[in-house]
């Protein structure tokens, strides 16, 4: 009865970590999505309100996408002292910290990292077309999460089951 139990607790383990290891998978994608939403939010306040950049990430990190408002509240946080540090700095180190742990992975991050250089420095119509850029290459990156979901999440499912199976065979 223990061998019993204990086999079972060994493949729902393992199955578990490859359920864990898809989860992930879409969690990257719904977090690339809500960039991009943001991204869209931020080119339509640029073009219709010249909202400037400090009341815009504000304005993200209240009305943001629930996954990544932790990021726009951390770029808040930072925008909010009075350090002399610059736009791109604090943009750059608030994606680094937060978006981990909102689901990013350093591509994407990368990407957004890279809008920093333009956003409050040029004219609108400058800053628009860097989004548009940066939302194209975000939107690549999201294809090639969405390719890798469709590839490897069954695989991730089906591989941590046949571990634990494996793994219980040989401990039998």
């Amino acid at each position: 009865m223990l061998k019993l139990l204990g086999a079972i607790l060994i493949i729902g383990s393992c199955g578990a970590l490859g359920l864990s290891a898809r989860q992930d998978l879409r969690t990257r994608i719904a977090a690339i999505d809500g960039c991009l939403k943001a991204l869209e939010r931020m080119e339509s306040e640029i073009a219709f309100r010249l909202t400037p950049s400090g009341e815009l990430i504000g304005l993200l990190a209240k009305e943001g996408d629930g996954q990544i408002a932790p990021i726009f509240q951390s770029m808040a946080d930072w925008l909010s002292r009075n350090d002399g540090l610059s736009l791109a700095y604090k943009w750059s180190r608030a994606l680094r910290e937060t978006g981990p742990a909102c689901g990013l992975k350093s591509e994407e991050i990368g990407v957004l990292c890279d809008a920093s250089a333009f956003l409050g420095r040029y004219d609108s119509e400058q800053q628009l077309q860097s989004l548009r850029l940066t939302r194209s290459r975000l939107d690549a990156v999201r294809g090639e999460a969405a390719e890798d979901l469709k590839n490897k999440g069954n695989l991730y499912r089906t591989c941590g089951l046949a571990l634990g199976l494996l793994a219980v065979i040989v401990l039998l």
